[in-house]
């Protein structure tokens, strides 16, 4: 497990929250909820609309950050700019990003091609993503991500 998956991001909230991006993460953590506590199989389809949404707000939250909170100030700026040069020096590192919300956003938008699918295991029915993972999981990996980026950068401000 990554080392950002700490805490229960549902009762837990951060400080500081200055950062406009904060707006579309809470957006992600409420569909984390509707995943965690939802039924999916051949009939409960619903999964696929949040899915959908929950990808774009995950890549909204990097546009929100370089465009808008980048903007905000030098301060700023200076802070995101280096976070995404973080990210892009470490894409192993930072594989969450590149290899799932950044590809699958794309997959998504450009082509509305899933890499999510519904599956059959041996405990009943789970969303599987293109590499045999479980999709919800990584969407709450991917969630985590981002809320340690944003603390992260919050702390620099």
């Amino acid at each position: 497990m990554s080392s950002y998956i700490t805490g229960d991001i549902f009762v837990s909230a951060p400080p500081k929250q200055t950062l406009k991006a904060w707006g579309p993460f809470w957006d992600c953590v409420d569909i984390l909820f509707e995943f965690q506590n939802s039924d999916a199989d051949e009939e409960h389809t619903e999964w696929r609309l949040l899915w959908v949404a929950g990808i774009a707000l995950l890549r909204t939250i990097g546009h929100v950050l370089a465009k808008v909170d980048g903007a905000a100030s030098s301060a700023h700026k200076q802070a995101v700019d280096h976070a995404w040069a973080r990210w892009k020096a470490d894409t192993t590192a930072n594989a969450i990003f590149w290899d799932f919300i950044e590809k699958e956003r794309n997959n998504l938008l450009k082509t509305y091609e899933f890499g999510a699918k519904i599956s059959k295991g041996d405990n009943g029915y789970f969303v599987e993503f293109s590499g045999g993972e479980d999709a919800f999981q990584l969407f709450r990996e991917a969630v985590y991500w981002w809320r340690h980026q944003l603390i992260t950068i919050e702390d620099q401000l």
